[in-house]
């Protein structure tokens, strides 16, 4: 306690809480009562004389309660559960393939969250009470509301409970709420002093705030596709996700007449909590023409589709060529297959124009693909001017250069799928 210089005002403070002060000067005195109790004050004083005067202070009072503490803690709790989509493309939706041929598609699977329900809100805690005193209380009842009126269930054990000096009581509560707005927690307490049926209170508040969910439901998924296998785990914080593969379509076996094959292969997650199941698939329409037929290579497909690549895998019709399939000579030209399907025509040259496109029309006829007449009369020529032409200048003359050109544009044609069976795809 502390008077001001002059005497006539209290400053005061305390370790224990008070419930009310009385303040004497002169013939008066001022009572300042707490509720609930306070632990500091200023500026009291005593009520004015008759001349309205403040008087010195004579005589300082103070009153409290022992009273019980309670304390208060809230923890909130909730459920998040994840719901996901899953959709798979391809970059192909019809071949046509040769019997034997296989080809390379491209797919994509995108994973993601199309949203989550959130639910199961709550609220639990303890309720902490001590009696600091060196009197003995009996708790009677104790209760918990969270607002706006939301009564929780309290677990305390056995009441009433007596207390004795430094003793101290916890319970725990626990209450549903309807969603996760922000509230707030209030315990209140009801003891009696031993021995006596004056009913005091206490009570204590908590804030009832939600953050990030307690339990997470789906909130992540394994992805695999049932021709690929395995293609990893997505969270919900990674999605969405894109996979990328690539899967070979084919080979298939050739039949009397054209057949289709419907390649269809589905991508699935699984989500890690509940199993739930999500699928998207996509299919390739293949036709594989009759084997009479067959369908037909271009020069860059033949070029590539060799031992030395750069494409996969090495087509094995070119073991048809004898006697080293690639490596074989190419008739007169001191250089064999593949050499001469990488010499570039430059300047136009008739030779090497009509050679790539004999070698790919070769291929094609022993790889199965049906030749029209024309064809047949072309591969025919050409093979007959290889057999007499030497390097180094392989020169068809002036008379034969425009029929060279126009037997490597029937070639060409044939190669190309416009005339005969049709192009494979490539």
């Amino acid at each position: 306690m502390t008077l001001s210089s002059d005497g006539k005002y209290v400053d005061w403070s305390s370790t224990l809480a008070m419930t009310a002060v009385i303040v004497k000067g002169g013939p008066g005195a001022n009572v300042y009562r707490y509720d609930p109790p306070a632990t500091s004050d200023t500026g009291l004083h005593a009520p004015p004389n008759q001349k309205g005067t403040i008087p010195k202070v004579s005589h300082v009072t103070f009153c409290f309660q022992y009273r019980l503490k309670v304390s208060k803690t809230a923890e909130t709790h909730y459920t998040r559960q994840y719901f996901w989509e899953i959709q798979k493309t391809g970059d192909q939706t019809e071949l046509t393939l040769s019997h034997g041929q296989v080809f390379p598609v491209n797919y994509q699977v995108r994973v993601g969250v199309t949203g989550y329900e959130e639910r199961d809100f709550a609220v639990s805690g303890t309720i902490t009470i001590e009696n600091n005193t060196p009197i003995t209380f009996v708790v009677q009842s104790v209760s918990d509301v969270v607002t706006p009126n939301i009564a929780a269930s309290v677990n305390c054990g056995a009441l009433p409970h007596t207390l004795a000096p430094g003793g101290s009581l916890t319970c725990t509560y626990s209450a549903n709420l309807p969603d996760k707005t922000n509230r707030t927690n209030t315990a209140t307490v009801n003891y009696v002093r031993q021995g006596q049926d004056w009913v005091r209170t206490a009570s204590a508040t908590a804030p009832v705030t939600f953050g990030d969910p307690t339990t997470l439901v789906d909130n992540q998924v394994n992805v695999t596709d049932d021709r690929y296998g395995p293609l990893g785990t997505v969270s919900a914080g990674e999605a969405p996700k894109t996979f990328t593969y690539t899967l070979e379509v084919g080979p298939y076996a050739c039949q009397a007449q054209d057949m289709y094959h419907a390649f269809t292969n589905t991508a699935t997650l699984t989500t890690n909590t509940t199993g739930t199941v999500r699928s998207s698939s996509w299919t390739v329409t293949v036709r594989v023409p009759a084997c009479p037929m067959g369908c037909t290579l271009t020069q860059g497909y033949w070029k590539t589709h060799t031992e030395y690549g750069p494409a996969k895998p090495r087509d094995a019709t070119w073991d048809l060529i004898l006697p080293r399939g690639e490596d074989s000579d190419f008739f007169q030209s001191e250089k064999n297959y593949y050499e001469v399907l990488w010499t570039p025509p430059s300047g136009g040259n008739p030779y090497y124009q009509l050679a790539h496109q004999y070698i790919a029309a070769k291929l094609n006829v022993l790889k199965g693909a049906y030749a029209p007449p024309e064809v047949q009369a072309a591969i025919a020529w050409a093979e007959n001017q290889f057999f007499n032409l030497y390097p180094p200048s392989y020169n068809f003359g002036k008379s034969l250069t425009n029929q060279a050109r126009y037997y490597a544009g029937i070639l060409g044609q044939y190669n190309e799928g416009r005339i005969g069976p049709g192009h494979c795809s490539e």
